[in-house]
């Protein structure tokens, strides 16, 4: 292999990076020119465009975030079921001092149970609610998991009342996440679909119908309720019918933007406004006034 020059040969060759092409036409046995060798500068890219690097570190991003996800998770319902030895020593105080109380109550017994969920509820230790039993353990359990606006509490029932417990509560987490996709864990049919309803102005709002598996006419009935409330106006509900009908009727009845004691209808009916509870801007709100027999407009 003297062909190749002072660099040890085809193995030395291979060593420097050398790049070699085989040539078709100079195949031949007989001449020691037997292929020829093009020196090339190897090209280096940076480690972190290499390719088995670029996947490691989207693997190793991943994992961080799943862990972080995870560990959220993890840390709030260890905060809401673990035993907090101090919250836990703060309640049995509130309890005790409530039992002195208690002593000359009627029902001395009642007042103390009542006692127990309140210290429950202030220090957020469902464990304080276990000396209770059937419906006031449900109901100091419930008020944990909806003071926390998370179902974690929930653990410490059981069967029907820890599904209505989780149902309730993961229905106030919803709302507050604004998150639509939540509503499908709720297993009670009828709250289930309450949830739906309260989030699905968001999905429109945000055009993500098709996202979540809202049908066209759902959707399209969301944008034009959302159009008749925005105007004011409860006759804009005569374009629908049936049970969308009622449903628009039922928001003018329910809703009451300005707190001002009159809902949209009422508002739509006697012409005062639903962001402004003091129309006149007399000192008294609309719905005092109405009441009073007074003119809300004078």
């Amino acid at each position: 292999m003297e062909g190749l020059g002072g660099g040890g040969g085809l193995e030395g060759a291979r060593d420097r990076g050398t790049v070699i092409h085989f040539r078709n036409s100079m195949i031949d046995p007989n001449n020691q020119n037997y292929f020829s060798l093009d020196e090339q500068t190897p090209v280096v890219l940076p480690w972190w465009r290499v390719r088995k690097h670029q996947m490691r570190m989207l693997a190793g991003f991943g994992i961080m975030v799943g862990i972080g996800v995870i560990g959220y998770y993890a840390w709030q319902t260890y905060s809401l079921t673990h035993v907090d030895v101090a919250k836990v020593e703060q309640a049995n105080t509130i309890i005790a001092n409530a039992v002195a109380s208690c002593a000359g109550d009627a029902d001395p017994e009642a007042c103390e149970n009542t006692a127990r969920s309140d210290a429950a509820r202030a220090t957020g230790q469902a464990s304080v609610c276990s000396a209770l039993v059937g419906e006031e353990l449900v109901n100091c359990v419930s008020l944990i998991a909806l003071d926390a606006e998370s179902a974690a509490a929930c653990a410490q029932l059981s069967g029907a009342d820890e599904v209505q417990c989780t149902d309730n509560a993961t229905l106030l987490a919803a709302r507050k996440a604004k998150n639509y996709s939540m509503c499908s864990s709720i297993t009670d049919a009828a709250i289930r679909a309450s949830c739906q309803s309260q989030l699905l102005s968001a999905v429109v709002a945000a055009g993500e119908c098709a996202k979540y598996g809202v049908s066209d006419d759902e959707c399209s009935f969301s944008k034009r309720i959302q159009s008749v409330i925005a105007a004011g106006k409860p006759d804009g509900c005569a374009q629908f019918s049936g049970e969308q009908a009622a449903s628009c009727a039922d928001i003018f009845v329910s809703l009451d933007q300005d707190k001002d004691g009159l809902n949209l209808f009422d508002e739509a009916v006697l012409g005062t406004s639903d962001v402004n509870a003091d129309t006149d801007g007399d000192g008294y709100t609309d719905g005092e006034e109405v009441e009073s027999k007074h003119d809300p407009l004078k």
